[in-house]
This record gives structure tokens, C-alpha cells and sequence, in this order.
């Protein structure tokens, strides 16, 4: 799996360059998250996983805040208008920081409908934060003949 679609425009915990897996608990979030607002529909695959082993941070837990100066402004920042002024987004330091302190994603709040959604920075690394694709009608292509 790869970040690759994350670092080319960059997204909430990640700035353009840096790759970056987004996951939701539930398919319809996934598909409003994966959508700009304003563009078109664009095409997009719908996956389900398993992720074992993962020190993920729950920005959703209000007794985590303090020890990581956390507010409910820095868990709305609008992050693409840095992207466009080419400043630093304030989760971009925070997912930094928690990197730093060992942990390999963050789950947060969907800013559409409050369901869970994870980032995740480090994956796939020794044997923490295991990500898998269920698969098994093996319905997913296993090269990109398909995408020709």
C-alpha cells in the first residue's frame, strides 16, 4: 500500500511530499472524505483492512489533549489553505511530534459526520502497524494491467 495519492496535493496530517495513508471506519465516510467539495465525482476504491499492532493517537479523546496542546480550533484547521500559502498546518506539527514520540498514525473525527477516520504515517515497519487488505475473493487486481 502506498501514499503516494496523499503526498501529491498533501491532506490533513500530511503536507505535499510526505506519504500518507487515510482509513475510515465506514465505507460512506471514506467516500465523502476522498472527495473535494467543489470538484467532480472522481474515481476512487473502496478497500476493507486490518491494522494490528498500531500505536495509534485518538485526537477524539478529550483527556489526550493537554499533554499535546490539542484544541478543537487545531483539529478543524482548514490544512488546504496552507497548502495553497505554502505554510506549515498546525496538525502537520502535531502528526510530526506524535511521530517523535512513537506513534504510527492518528485516529480523528470526520469533519462530514463525526465517524472515525486514521492517518497513518508509519506502516508495514517490522512487525507494528500491520496494514492488510481483505481480500479474499480476491476481487482486487494483483498488478496494474487493470488500470491500462
Amino acid at each position: 500500500m502506498s501514499g503516494a495519492g496523499a503526498a501529491s496535493n498533501g491532506g490533513r496530517w500530511n503536507p505535499p511530499g510526505v506519504e500518507m495513508l487515510y482509513l475510515s471506519a465506514d465505507p460512506t465516510t471514506a467516500m465523502v472524505e476522498s472527495q473535494p467539495s467543489l470538484d467532480p465525482f472522481k474515481p476512487v476504491t473502496l478497500i476493507s483492512y486490518v491494522l494490528r499492532n498500531a500505536r495509534v493517537f485518538d485526537t477524539r479523546d478529550p483527556n489526550t489533549h493537554a499533554q499535546y496542546d490539542i484544541t478543537p480550533d487545531l483539529l478543524a484547521t482548514n490544512w488546504y489553505t496552507h497548502v495553497v500559502e505554502q505554510t506549515q498546518a498546525p496538525t502537520w506539527d502535531l502528526a510530526d511530534t506524535l511521530a517523535a514520540d512513537g506513534f504510527h498514525g492518528a485516529s480523528y473525527a470526520s469533519m462530514h459526520n463525526d465517524l472515525e477516520n486514521v492517518a497513518l504515517w508509519a506502516w508495514n515497519l517490522n512487525s507494528e502497524a500491520i496494514l492488510r487488505v481483505i481480500d479474499q475473493d480476491r476481487r482486487l487486481p494483483k498488478n496494474d494491467k487493470s488500470w491500462r
